[in-house]
């Protein structure tokens, strides 16, 4: 058990290297980095979103999400506005430069994950897609 553990767990990690050096080296085209676009999207699919809830979806610290918000803030990528009821806290949308920049490359984007998943048939991306999220679901944390 334990030989077979390491070897799913390096091949994942392997996965995860070459997808990530395919991620960086498209976004760079953009000016981007993978966290910067990760904000993009998320703000882009729930406009509004507060910066505790984009914490928890970038899997990251309130205090890294705050650093890397502010200084897209300053590209004119996002904008914050106060919330009515609890004036501590502030909602995040796109602003149109942004808006504009994830359009673009998320056809980028998708296209690369079409080209790197090509090779792959119906039923192949099925089974792994199941396992995937089989692995997914014991490896999150509780609570």
């Amino acid at each position: 058990m334990q030989n077979n553990g390491r070897k799913l767990y390096f091949s994942l990690k392997s996965i995860f290297l070459h997808i990530d050096n395919q991620e960086k080296s498209l976004l760079a085209q953009y000016d981007l980095n993978i966290p910067r676009f990760y904000i993009l999207m998320h703000v882009h699919e729930q406009p509004g979103v507060n910066y505790n809830e984009l914490s928890d979806l970038m899997l990251c610290t309130r205090g890294n999400t705050t650093r890397v918000v502010r200084s897209m803030q300053k590209e004119g990528l996002l904008t914050r506005k106060v919330n009515n009821d609890d004036r501590r806290c502030y909602h995040l949308y796109l602003t149109d430069k942004g808006e504009r920049i994830f359009t673009e490359v998320y056809i980028a984007y998708k296209q690369q994950i079409d080209r790197l998943l090509a090779r792959f048939s119906e039923d192949e991306l099925t089974s792994y897609t199941d396992i995937c999220e089989h692995i997914e679901e014991v490896l999150t944390p509780i609570g």
